[in-house]
Order: structure tokens, then C-alpha cells, then sequence
């Protein structure tokens, strides 16, 4: 099932992961993916989200096959977190990042955060394309998150269906 964990503990990793971008960014002045994984809930680390976090770091590899400087992946209880040093020029990154959370059957699950070389967020509007929508019903926006229109089972029932389908397509 996996441990819970409280919003200061996801608080503390998530300015950790920041630090450790920034210390890569200023290493290496290449763009930089963090990739983690959304899962609902407080249990952040479980076979659920190792499967999704896997898949994903197998698709951005495949992705950026040669132009990968450095990549290292974390193991932690507030969840998996992939960083990879690249190369290639950050929209260019940021439109691979998108093609995978848009056609990988568990994209939406994942989240690839880019960063260009200065530390700037290179966001999906930035290429031309809408915000995420919904991981359950694809409304567009964050509108469903902010007013809780799902209920933590529904995701996680979505979760598990798309899980179950990605598995009998391998």
C-alpha cells in the first residue's frame, strides 16, 4: 500500500527537488526535465505510482535517446522524481514532454516539469498548447482539482483502469 505522508513532508521534498534542480541547472546550464508522478492522495510511493514513474522514465529516455548529459532517479517516500540534463533546446524538450503525457496511455499520470538553462519553467503555452485537463473526466484546466468534483476513489479507480489497460497493450 505504501506510508502516508503529510503536506510538510511533500512541502520539504518539493523545495528539496527545487534546490537539487537549481544545483543541476547551475552544473551543467543545460534544460533540465523533472519528472514525477500524480498520484492522488497521501500515499505518494506504491506499486501504482512505480509502475507510471517507470513507464515514464522509460518513454523520456527512448525520447532523448543521445542528448541525455546526466540523469539521476529518487526513491522516496513523498514519491519517485527522475531529473534528465539534456542538450536539446528547452521548447524542443518541452514539446517531447507533452507528446508523451498526451499519448502515453499513463501520460497524464506523469508529470514532466522543464526547466530551461536560467531555472525558468518552460510551460505547455509556451509551444501552443492548453492547459492539462482533468486526469478522471478531461474538463479543461485545473477546475476539477480546485473544487474536488472527484472523489479520491474515483481517481483512483481511473488510475486503476488506465493501469489495467496500459498493461494488456504490453
Amino acid at each position: 500500500m505504501g506510508v502516508e505522508v503529510t503536506l510538510p513532508a511533500l512541502l520539504e521534498s518539493r523545495e528539496a527537488r527545487a534546490a537539487f534542480q537549481k544545483t543541476l541547472l547551475a552544473g551543467y546550464g543545460l534544460p533540465l526535465v523533472s519528472l514525477t508522478v500524480n498520484m492522488p492522495g497521501p500515499v505518494k510511493n506504491n506499486a501504482k505510482s512505480r509502475c507510471i514513474f517507470d513507464a515514464g522514465v522509460l518513454a523520456l529516455r527512448e525520447a532523448l535517446a543521445g542528448s541525455i548529459r546526466y540523469s539521476k532517479l529518487r526513491d522516496l517516500p513523498t514519491g519517485f522524481e527522475g531529473f534528465f540534463v539534456t542538450d536539446m533546446p528547452a521548447d524542443a524538450l518541452k514539446a517531447i514532454t507533452c507528446a508523451i503525457e498526451q499519448r502515453h496511455p499513463l501520460g497524464r499520470l506523469m508529470d514532466a516539469d522543464v526547466l530551461g538553462p536560467g531555472g525558468q519553467a518552460v510551460g505547455r503555452e509556451s509551444i501552443g498548447l492548453p492547459p492539462r485537463g482533468c486526469m478522471v473526466c478531461g474538463a479543461p484546466g485545473p477546475g476539477c482539482a480546485r473544487s474536488r468534483a472527484h472523489s479520491l476513489e474515483e481517481m483512483h479507480r481511473h488510475i486503476d483502469t488506465l493501469l489495467a489497460s496500459w498493461a494488456q497493450g504490453e
